[in-house]
């Protein structure tokens, strides 16, 4: 805009004489910047506590968003000499993108749920701010430490993993490479390494993050950005220290293995656990003296020129004009002005009527936790039925894996066919049950990465097949919604009936074909998700079905079937089905029964139950 050029004292069609802060850095500019964070704040609470949820739940990963607040502030406080230079302007078409923001914000919160989405809308509210209250020329300032709390933003896992992912193979490969050079025996399955001591048993390395992105990569990018705001200001220095800080988080990575590895020789405790977090968090000193070794070195590969200093040299450094100060009392008049007014007032009003209009309409932003009846757990399910038994003991996975996996309530076992007429068993699977309840934005764990990354390739295109069951021995459901209607069966189990999940006849699995290191059989692994009483075959349909936002609570439950003994997709389907059609009901018995929980009857303090909800769904 042709308005947008600002100077001290000029006014615009667009830039208005506005309240003078007397310097941003001021007791007004600061009581200002209180009464508009407090209403920015309750705006986007709901934003704010769902990034708490992913610092805390997710340190390893996320904690950092902590300190991205206080950075952005210190690289404001880096300027403030320039922003006590310059008066606060009241520049109107800020209001525009703060009402863009909020209207993103909407979006991503009650239309298509994305956490991400949400951070960038805040972060977009928060320089509409800036415009309109204080003019573009302070804005010019504030981009960049505005820009860099996008830092602070937990990325969609979906996004994360396709990033990190290739990167976290890199920094295997990579580990192995260095700890064969330091001598140590290791062995290297995808992104998993075995140490293979003198006198002991073999230490694995990585397995936790076999199935994740590469651990910190985030922190350590975020850590390069803040080096290159603060230590640099030639624009091709800040890019350059930017784009290196991939290969220096890739770089730590391999470090941080490679000293696991090395330590576990000694202690292989000191490669799990605490230990495993200590070091990997230690890291981050070394990472950030190599940044500050890259900036001691452009800085000295380019000698910046001094202001007032003539083309040849010769010439003397001049000081720095007076700064303009505002040191006296808080202006109230600011805190009246019409752009102050104007900010607090739509964030206010919005503040109150997102809630207010997402709650008549039915909608539940935040999902809560729900466990079946009693408590029980999917390891319960019987270990043998009239066509199958368990062999051997259930896998336990290690305290990381289990972290990893991100609950405990699992189950990973072998089944065999048992043959009529004899002693011996037929084909076998593996069935693993994951349960997952009152989660935050997340992604499950599927075997098309984790098998990856456990050293197994794909082989075949993965597929959609449908698992056919046995429908003799079901019972239609009436007393359900009408939408509902001829989508309820019951089976039985355990002397009951329970629900099975909604059209249990298209029950479909993806199958994904794969070759793995040092075998001679394929495997074949197929898996779909039981979620708040329906069932989807693919890990991106999950998320859509269990945060459905007219439901208040949400649960999903994984059931993978593998087996080498198969030649073909549509052979382990048969299997599945073999095997489901006699354990799903028992499955279902594990979680809960879902026309209870909409009937508002389960659980006790279900909120349904408070707005007179009946059986069939509708109002008492």
């Amino acid at each position: 805009m042709s308005s947008a050029s600002v100077k001290v004292g000029s006014a615009s069609a667009s830039v208005g004489e506005g309240p003078r802060f007397g310097g941003v850095i001021s007791a007004t500019g600061l009581a200002v910047m209180g009464l508009v964070g407090v209403a920015f704040l309750g705006l986007f609470y709901e934003f704010f506590w769902a990034q708490n949820g992913f610092a805390s739940q997710k340190a390893g990963d996320w904690s950092h968003a902590y300190m991205v607040p206080a950075i952005s502030a210190y690289l404001l406080w880096q300027r403030r000499e320039e922003l006590s230079r310059v008066r606060a302007v009241t520049y109107w078409p800020g209001l525009l993108l703060v009402m863009l923001s909020i209207a993103c914000y909407v979006f991503f919160l009650a239309g298509v749920p994305n956490h991400m989405g949400q951070g960038w809308s805040a972060i977009l509210c928060v320089f509409g701010l800036v415009l309109l209250l204080c003019g573009p020329g302070v804005a010019k300032i504030a981009v960049l430490p505005i820009g860099y709390l996008l830092m602070g933003v937990t990325i969609s896992e979906q996004v994360m993993n396709r990033i990190t992912w290739p990167l976290q193979q890199i920094a295997a490969q990579g580990a192995y490479v260095l700890l064969t050079m330091l001598g140590v025996q290791v062995e290297i399955a995808g992104n998993q390494l075995t140490v293979i001591p003198t006198t002991g048993a073999p230490v694995p390395l990585n397995v936790a993050e076999a199935c994740s992105g590469m651990r910190m990569v985030i922190a350590f990018i975020a850590l390069g950005l803040a080096v290159a705001l603060v230590a640099v200001k030639p624009w091709w220095q800040r890019v350059l220290l930017m784009v290196l800080g991939v290969p220096i988080a890739i770089l730590m990575n391999v470090v941080r293995v490679a000293v696991l590895g090395i330590a576990s020789l000694s202690n292989p405790d000191l490669a799990t656990g605490g230990a495993h977090m200590f070091i990997g968090t230690l890291l981050l000193v070394p990472g950030f003296v190599i940044y500050m070794g890259l900036v001691w070195a452009l800085k000295r590969a380019v000698v910046e020129k001094t202001e007032g200093s003539a083309e040849g040299g010769g010439g003397k450094k001049t000081t720095q004009s007076a700064v303009v100060r505002d040191r006296g009392p808080v202006r109230l008049g600011v805190l009246k002005s019409a752009p102050v007014i104007a900010a607090v007032a739509v964030m206010g009003f919005s503040g109150v009527m997102i809630p207010t209009v997402v709650g008549a309409l039915g909608l539940y932003l935040r999902k809560l936790p729900i466990q079946p009846p009693g408590n029980v757990v999917v390891a319960d399910v019987p270990k043998e039925t009239a066509r199958w038994i368990a062999l051997g003991k259930d896998s336990q996975m290690s305290e990381e894996v289990v972290a990893e996996l991100g609950t405990q309530n699992y189950l990973s076992r072998i089944y065999a066919q048992k043959i009529e007429g004899q002693e011996g068993v037929g084909k076998r699977v593996e069935l693993h049950l994951a349960y997952y309840t009152g989660m935050i934005d997340t992604v499950p764990h599927v075997p098309d990465r984790c098998m990856v990354g456990a050293g197994w390739s794909i082989t075949g295109t993965p597929t959609v097949v449908p698992i056919r069951l046995d429908a003799e021995r079901w019972l239609p459901r009436e007393d359900v919604v009408e939408e509902w209607k001829g989508q309820i069966f019951t089976a039985r189990a355990g002397g009951e009936r329970v629900v099975l999940p909604r059209k249990p006849q298209e029950l479909a699995m993806r199958v994904t074909e794969f070759t793995g290191p040092g075998q001679t059989k394929k495997l074949f692994s197929g898996y779909f998700f039981i979620a708040n009483g329906g069932h989807v075959p693919t890990a991106e349909d999950v998320r859509l079905l269990a945060f459905e936002l007219k439901d208040d609570y949400a649960f999903y439950l994984k059931v993978q079937i593998s087996s080498q003994d198969v030649a073909s997709n549509e052979e382990l389907s048969q299997l599945a089905g073999s095997l489901l059609d006699e354990m799903l009901p028992e499955i279902m018995r594990r979680v809960p029964d879902w026309i209870e929980v909409t009937a508002g009857r389960y659980p006790a303090d279900n909120p349904r139950r408070l707005k007179g909800v009946d059986g069939s769904g509708g109002k008492k």
